[in-house]
């Protein structure tokens, strides 16, 4: 006698369609995939989530965007920050705040730390990049502005939450 066959699922036939349409139309529509790293994102992205970006039209670059780009120290590494400056801004940190261009701007669940300060104006060709979770984000505010050429693209959102 042989075992009751298993329950057939009646959506894994069209989520296999899916991938595949989607694997093979990828490399035509320019989109990738990064992985999130850490939790210097929190709250809005959560380590092991997997990112959907698309290439960066010229001059498209935002304040408030959330990139994907190559490490400017080193280009084997891939970082996911949000955009804070942009070529010519000025950025301070007082206070516990942050100032673009002499505003405060609210960023950083977690706050920066007691006393930290920092002044630093935005070269042309350059973004400052920052994590949302401050006091544990590896960011511009350590490694500096980051020449624009590094930018992978856009985030356009995570696969799933």
């Amino acid at each position: 006698m042989e075992p009751p066959a298993a329950p057939r699922d009646p959506g894994r036939r069209r989520r296999a369609a899916v991938l595949a349409f989607l694997f093979l139309s990828l490399p035509l529509s320019g989109l990738r995939f990064a992985p999130v790293r850490g939790a210097s994102m929190e709250p809005a992205l959560h380590d092991g989530q997997i990112l959907c970006f698309a290439p960066l039209a010229p001059g498209g670059l935002q304040r408030g965007e959330v990139v994907v780009f190559r490490s400017p120290l080193d280009p084997s590494l891939r970082y996911v920050k949000r955009v804070a400056g942009l070529p010519g801004d000025e950025l301070r940190f007082q206070d516990g705040f942050l100032r673009v261009n002499g505003r405060v701007v609210p960023w950083g669940a977690g706050g920066y730390p007691p006393g930290f300060r920092l002044a630093v104006r935005v070269p042309e060709g350059s973004f400052f990049a920052l994590g949302d979770h401050a006091s544990v984000s590896y960011d511009s505010r350590s490694f500096g502005p980051v020449p624009l050429e590094r930018i992978q693209g856009r985030v356009l959102g995570p696969l799933h939450d």
